[in-house]
């Protein structure tokens, strides 16, 4: 696999804070007194280094925000991770001085049998089968790395930190090789260290500013559960009358097979195929029924999740009236659930209808006070609609302001005040590299709108009437 395209693979790597000068060890100390003071170091920090990490994570109001369950995982994760660090430093508490840790470190381990450049310890064995390629696996990892400058080894990244698993589809490149080849050789429960050779990694050319240039890394996995995705082939394929006589656990595995892929091409941002994958699962519950009321629970969580799931990916493709369907639906299964609330206040945005997104958004945030993406999105409401109503006015009064001045002069004017006003708000837009589309208020004329694809046009933009609700529409300009 080529080292660049997966450079940015696994985790979108935030920039790297900086860290007390302690952590760098006087070259001058004696040799006796450098594993102490290596130890103190890293755990006078820790906190520090903690913190940053937690912080650096940017969650964009587009994307799926974690709210409570992050809330009530952090303090486990937290805990778990110092006790992972604590077990590194031990590890490697003699070999301050020794230029390639982990090369060393490989030298304890075993080699991956047919795979060169892979190295493996087993911690905690697994039970079952191992999973195969095209099979959706979930994963906690802790991935360490030594630094050139201090030379100590230190974390680059974490889902146990962040709370949350990873999960991809194996062998479709979503992931660094060496990721992919380790996760296939355990199995669900296993808890297994490694150590890949630049080739298996980022190569080469590495990831600034986190991995640099030919460097070994370590990873502590722990495979969750996997799911051969060929189960939900296998039921898509079979008639609708041979679909019900199935098991309702048969059905429920198979949808969240089909979810699990679902996911996995969401990921790498193939939208139209995770709608796929989402929307038939959903089917295949909704098809089945329930026969009982704890089948009714289980089948709800689920469609619950996927309901969830589309309106996040209509959101993605920009078709926000299906973002409410779904956004509905999942708030006929669960009133207070604060992401349906979240998404259906961003469609609604979209959609024109600000009063009812932030009545949604402020639901969102009565719900979950303290999430930093609802805060957001809040703000750019505002702004939005604070600017609208420039515009509106703006444009009003100058509207008004042609109309009193030929009221009394018989005498047209070369341009209407009002195609004064759209031409400059145009040209601003034109100089504004942070603005992506311009939305013009309802109510301008058939002249106006023919004047303002013209004046679009010439400037090499995109003119589009953009829906709203009520069968309304307004006039929209993109980059």
């Amino acid at each position: 696999m080529d080292a660049s395209s997966s450079a940015s693979k696994i985790v979108e790597f935030e920039d790297e804070g900086e860290l007390s000068d302690d952590l760098i060890v006087d070259s001058d100390n004696e040799e006796e007194d450098i594993p102490m003071m290596f130890k103190q170091s890293v755990l006078k920090n820790k906190s520090i280094f903690e913190k940053q990490l937690l912080e650096s994570t940017e969650i964009d109001p587009s994307e799926i925000f974690e709210m409570k369950a992050k809330q009530e995982v952090d303090g486990e994760s937290k805990e778990l991770l110092m006790k992972m660090d604590q077990e590194i430093l031990e590890l490697f508490s003699g070999d301050e001085d020794e230029e390639n840790k982990l090369l060393k470190l490989s030298s304890q381990m075993t080699p991956l049998p047919g795979f060169d450049g892979i190295f493996k310890k087993l911690g905690q064995p697994g039970e079952g089968a191992f999973p195969p390629e095209d099979s959706i696996v979930t994963i906690h990892y802790n991935g360490y790395i030594q630094d050139e400058i201090s030379n100590e080894i230190k974390s680059f990244d974490s889902s146990i930190l962040r709370g949350n698993p990873k999960s991809f589809m194996r062998g479709q490149g979503s992931v660094i090789e060496g990721l992919d080849l380790a996760v296939g050789s355990m199995k669900a429960k296993e808890k297994s260290e490694f150590i890949f050779c630049p080739d298996l990694a980022w190569g080469e050319k590495g990831c600034p500013p986190r991995i640099p240039a030919n460097a070994y890394v370590y990873f502590k996995i722990d495979l969750l559960e996997w799911v051969d995705s060929s189960a939900a082939e296998a039921f898509g394929k079979l008639p609708i009358q041979m679909r019900k006589k199935l098991s309702f656990e048969q059905v429920l595995d198979a949808a969240k097979s089909e979810k699990r892929k679902g996911t996995a091409h969401f990921e790498k941002q193939n939208f139209l195929m995770a709608l796929k994958c989402y929307r038939r699962a959903l089917g295949w519950v909704i098809d089945r029924g329930y026969a009982d009321e704890e089948e009714e629970i289980r089948g709800e969580k689920l469609c619950l999740t996927l309901h969830l799931d589309l309106a996040l990916v209509w959101l993605k493709i920009n078709k926000p009236k299906k973002t409410c369907i779904h956004a509905r639906d999942a708030l006929q299964i669960d009133k207070e659930n604060p992401k349906a609330y979240y998404r259906f206040g961003l469609a609604l945005e979209k959609l024109g209808d600000f009063d009812g997104a932030r009545r949604n958004l402020l639901k969102a945030k009565s719900i979950c006070p303290k999430d930093p993406s609802i805060a957001r999105a809040l703000l750019a409401l505002d702004d939005k609609v604070k600017k609208e109503r420039f515009i509106e006015t703006d444009l009003c009064r100058r509207m008004l302001g042609a109309t009193n001045i030929n009221a009394g002069n018989n005498t047209p004017e070369p341009l209407d005040e009002s195609h004064k006003v759209i031409r400059r708000l145009l040209q601003e837009f034109v100089e504004n590299p942070t603005e992506r589309q311009l939305e013009f208020p309802q109510g301008i004329s058939q002249k106006e709108r023919a004047f303002l694809e013209a004046e679009s046009n010439k400037l090499n933009l995109k003119f589009a009437m953009k829906p709203l609700m009520k069968g309304e529409s307004i006039c929209t300009v993109f980059k």
